[in-house]
């Protein structure tokens, strides 16, 4: 049994992996085209179809968004607890949404770009297993069993039942014919087109990953990596889901590397701290000398 195998079995979660090492194309794949909750990950191919429209010429990441309360979303967010009248740029939102996994920003870019065409990006990336059929608001509501449409329901209600962890099991968000999907093999993907270019333009590309790069939420790909390393990365999470994908900037030159669980027990720091070891076993593959 490999490292990267130890690392795995060792985990309380049904876990995939795909790793790609960019400058060798060496590959550490577990169960990576399985189908797996994307929780905030999906923010990672959304992110992409943003600047798309931006090299298309048809958003301006410097036009500034008017915030109000109705634009509130649940679950982490800023925003939320910030007064209406704020006048936030798309690339403010774009930031908020990556770093800190933002809900509301999220949603405001959500609604710039649109379903059809990030799921027309989607598919033009050749994410076969990715499937975007929901915004935050919409997953959010889902999974403690409310309707996203129904103006009766404040978000105060919504708020309450999601801090308070009451979830429908078998609602959309937790069925995945219905729900955001998608793979370590996609996600890995999508990590390498954003970094070699040619799907996004030079400066897109490299407005992406400065994005990637200042994500504040490090629990997961670079908890446990040798001190220094830069990983530019997005995380994920709810209910029994847990999920890390990025690049990390290792001695032997950058790969790229998707982590996603199922079936974990809650989101918990131990979890983080197994997932972070199979992220330090993928990295000691590839840096053997480091």
């Amino acid at each position: 049994m490999t490292n990267i195998e130890k690392a795995i079995f060792r985990v309380n979660a049904t876990v995939g992996i795909a790793a790609k090492h960019l400058a060798t194309g060496r590959e550490i794949l577990q169960n990576a085209n399985d189908t797996f909750y994307t929780a905030s990950t999906f923010k990672v191919p959304l992110i992409v179809a943003l600047f798309r429209l931006v090299d298309q010429g048809k958003i301006d990441p410097s036009e500034r968004i008017k915030f109000s309360d109705s634009m509130r979303v649940p679950g982490s967010s800023i925003l939320k607890v910030m007064g209406a009248g704020l006048n936030p740029t798309i690339h403010d939102l774009a930031m908020l949404m990556i770093i800190v996994s933002d809900n509301t920003a999220t949603d405001l870019i959500f609604d710039r770009v649109g379903k059809e065409f990030l799921n027309s990006t989607i598919t033009e990336m050749g994410l076969s297993n990715t499937r975007i059929p929901m915004t935050t608001r919409e997953l959010l509501y889902s999974i403690v069993g409310l309707d996203p449409t129904d103006e009766s329901v404040s978000y105060e209600q919504a708020s309450r039942m999601l801090h308070d962890q009451q979830l429908v099991l078998n609602a959309d968000g937790f069925q995945e014919d219905k729900s955001d999907v998608s793979s370590p093999s996609d996600m890995s993907k999508v990590l390498e087109l954003i970094h070699s270019g040619g799907f996004l333009s030079d400066q897109s590309s490299e407005a992406v990953l400065n994005i990637l790069l200042r994500q504040q939420l490090n629990n997961v790909i670079p908890l446990l990596l040798p001190s220094g390393t830069k990983s530019a990365h997005k995380t994920g999470s709810y209910h029994g889901v847990r999920c890390d994908v990025g690049i990390v900037y290792g001695e032997s030159g950058p790969y790229t590397v998707a982590i996603m669980a199922k079936g974990a027990s809650g989101i918990s720091l131990e979890t983080d701290l197994s997932l972070a070891r199979v992220s330090r076993a993928i990295y000691d593959e590839f840096n053997p000398d480091a």
